[in-house]
């Protein structure tokens, strides 16, 4: 019989039992992070996330909007810099038109006078007349013999300056000169004689100086800073301060953007509008615009840049965000207050379960103060340790009435078992068969007939001068295909065709992509040449562009665009079309595009025969280098596309004639039409991208497909 010693209990004389408690446990240690640590943690965390998040996204959002809105300001530099100078260059003109017609400085231009004295006679004029920084007489033949901020004597050729060229025809003319190291701004005005016979030009030139910067800023409310090149035109640029509004923090900007040897080049020897970008000026931030200067000789001379302040226009919005710190602090703060509140009513009846636990674990099973009246989980873990407490009491009961008994008790042992049965199963592959008979060979397939051995002849799909195109089942892959026949005649002119032609098609079958109609072989049976292909549904292009109305230009640009895909895919791997025309390119029902015939144009007898008999292409689309017979590159496909996008946009061919020699003669000789003049509701961004790939010189159009659809692209993005 056992006795548990910590349940026993003594009777007094009068029978009253006492129980005897067992050991007395001190109070558990506290532990290293009590459950009031971690509540207030996990609550400030929270607090932390949700405000810093806050912070973070509007912080985020607020630079992006900030950023936005600057560069939306700061793209209309360009714009504005051309209002300024033209109201600018109006006023230096009224001021020039005093000197030209002063009777002394006509006379001066008229007589040989004595150098010293037309210096001073043109240095008063300078400080009483124009005020301009220097003044320079030029004689009819364009030399400049007086410069007043030069010492005498003075000499400079300057007949091939525009500036000066055009006044000498009469006109008054005006540009960027860039001299010392100075950006100026210069007007010229014929000096004439009588009312109608020019004798000279005298031109003024006054620096862009801060004065300038200045009245430029209050235009565009944005920082102003003039940069000019010091260095000679094949030199690599050198950017120097011209003038400023920012005073002393001019010098930063010329060191930030000397930084940047990309950005200098970008602006200062490539004549490209860069920015919005980000500079760094004595640390704060500022987003930079620039806009090239290009002298009256079209020479890169220097850029204007504005700038705006990132942190003056987040302002406003910092003292917002200053605010949310605050709250944050507060919210902190209160988060304190209710974790500690929250601790106490959730870790108290934790802390009296604790306390019970220790009693039982040595022994006390005396009902101990447990939270019972709790609702929550841990009233549910109270009462369910009572229930346990419970258990133990009944079980010491029995302890101690098994201690009065001897009881012997067998075990028994069972064993269970268990089987499983699997069946297996086995596929067995289908068996099929292939054959079929061969049909008779002929000179040329026909609708119903077996051709090659391999391809059901289903229908006639169209015919041209190369030969037959039909639709075909070919049984050996189970698909539809197009067999294309080639006219013996056409091969049998030049014996060398044959071979180019093999070489033109294993190229073509190098080219895998969704806008290009596949190529599968060049095979002959019977006598026959002919080309198998892609079969595809749809109808070409020409057929699209030969309807009532204009496509739409979303239509048009989606068409273009899967046409500069296509070619890309071509010209990568060395395949020049040189026969790009709408007739050659299928649109499918769901939308999709696809170029076919690579290689033909070289056999294609319609039109585009030169002199000699070589077969060079369609006259209504070919390239002018493609017309004189001369070496082919991408570039003439790049110009065949701007005539197709010329008639997609417009409706309409560029060049006619009454023969194709005509249309020819047109291509090598003329400029195209304005596209324009053809359709007044072209986006002029478009009607620029068809001339520049229509340019005569190879040189002179986009140098690859990729650079054309990336032209393209903008426009779509534009437009968006």
């Amino acid at each position: 019989m056992s006795v548990i010693n910590s349940a026993a209990s003594m009777t007094t004389g009068t029978g009253t039992r006492i129980p005897i408690r067992g050991l007395k446990l001190p109070a558990p240690k506290p532990p290293r992070f009590s459950l009031s640590l971690k509540i207030f943690a996990g609550a400030a965390l929270l607090i932390l996330i949700s405000v810093g998040g806050a912070i973070a996204i509007s912080t985020y959002r607020a630079r992006r909007i900030a950023d936005a809105k600057i560069a939306e300001d700061l793209k209309k530099a360009g714009p504005a810099w051309e209002s300024f100078e033209q109201t600018r260059y109006a006023g230096l003109h009224r001021a020039l038109a005093v000197v030209v017609n002063n009777a002394g400085i006509i006379s001066m231009m008229t007589s040989d006078a004595d150098p010293a004295t037309a210096f001073d006679t043109l240095k008063n004029e300078q400080a009483s007349g124009t005020r301009a920084d220097f003044l320079a007489a030029v004689n009819p033949q364009g030399t400049a013999f007086l410069r007043t901020d030069k010492p005498l004597p003075y000499s400079a050729d300057l007949s091939r300056v525009p500036t000066i060229a055009a006044a000498l025809e009469g006109e008054k003319t005006s540009g960027i000169w860039l001299s010392g190291g100075k950006l100026y701004n210069v007007v010229a005005a014929p000096v004439l004689e009588g009312g109608t016979r020019i004798v000279g030009v005298i031109a003024a030139a006054f620096q862009i100086n801060d004065e300038v910067a200045i009245a430029f800023k209050s235009l565009m409310n944005a920082e102003i800073v003039f940069l000019a090149d010091e260095a000679k035109p094949k030199e690599i640029a050198r950017p120097a301060l011209a003038a400023s509004t920012l005073q002393n923090r001019s010098g930063s900007v010329l060191d930030a953007v000397r930084r940047r040897p990309d950005l200098v080049s970008a602006v200062l020897r490539q004549g490209r509008t860069i920015g919005p970008l980000a500079l760094d000026l004595a640390g704060e931030t500022y987003l930079a615009y620039f806009v090239p200067l290009r002298s009256s000789t079209d020479a890169l001379v220097g850029t204007a840049v504005a700038l705006r302040s990132r942190e003056k226009e987040l302002a406003a919005f910092r003292t917002i965000q200053n605010t949310q710190v605050y709250v944050g602090l507060g919210a902190l703060l209160i988060a304190f207050l209710l974790s500690f509140f929250l601790a106490r009513r959730i870790t108290g009846p934790l802390a009296r379960l604790l306390r019970a636990t220790e009693e039982v674990r040595v022994g006390n099973l005396e009902t101990p103060d447990l939270p019972i009246e709790s609702k929550d989980e841990i009233g549910i873990l109270a009462r369910s340790f009572r229930a346990m407490i419970e258990e133990l009491k009944e079980k010491e009961a029995l302890e101690k009435y098994l201690g009065a008994l001897t009881l012997n008790q067998g075990d028994e042992a069972v064993t269970l078992s268990a089987s499983a049965a699997m069946r297996m199963t086995t596929d067995v592959p289908a068996a099929g068969s292939s054959g079929g008979a061969s049909g008779a060979r002929s000179a040329e397939p026909q609708v119903g007939t077996l051709f090659a051995s391999r391809y059901e002849i289903q229908s006639v799909l169209g015919r041209g001068g190369m030969g037959i195109v039909y639709k075909a089942l070919d049984r050996d892959l189970e698909d539809l295909v197009a067999i294309k026949t080639l006219r013996s005649e056409a091969l049998s002119a030049d014996p060398t065709l044959l071979d180019r032609f093999k070489s033109e098609i294993r190229l073509a079958r190098r080219i895998t992509h969704p806008n290009i109609l596949r190529t599968h072989d060049l095979g002959e049976t019977g006598g026959v040449r002919y080309l198998s292909m892609e079969f595809v549904k749809g109808i070409t292009l020409k057929h699209l562009v030969e309807q009532d109305q204009l496509l739409p230009t979303p239509v048009a640009l989606r068409i273009a665009k899967q046409m500069c895909a296509g070619l890309a895919a071509a010209h990568e791997v060395g395949v020049i079309h040189r026969d790009i025309k709408p007739q050659n390119i299928i649109i499918e029902p769901t939308g999709g595009l696809k170029i076919m015939d690579f290689g033909i144009a070289r056999l294609t007898q319609e039109r585009g025969m030169t002199a000699t008999g070589t077969v060079v292409g369609t006259p209504d689309y070919m390239s002018p280098e493609q017309a004189r017979g001369l070496a082919l590159d991408f570039r003439s496909d790049i110009y065949s596309t701007g005539v197709v996008l010329y008639e997609i946009f417009t409706g309409t061919l560029p060049f006619e004639g009454d023969t194709p020699i005509a249309v020819v003669l047109k291509h090598v000789q003329e400029k195209p039409p304005a596209p324009q003049s053809k359709n007044p509701r072209i986006d002029p961004r478009i009607a620029a991208i068809i001339l520049i790939c229509m340019q005569k010189k190879p040189e002179d159009r986009y140098q690859t497909v990729n650079d054309l659809y990336e032209a393209l692209a903008s426009v779509t993005a534009a437009a968006a």
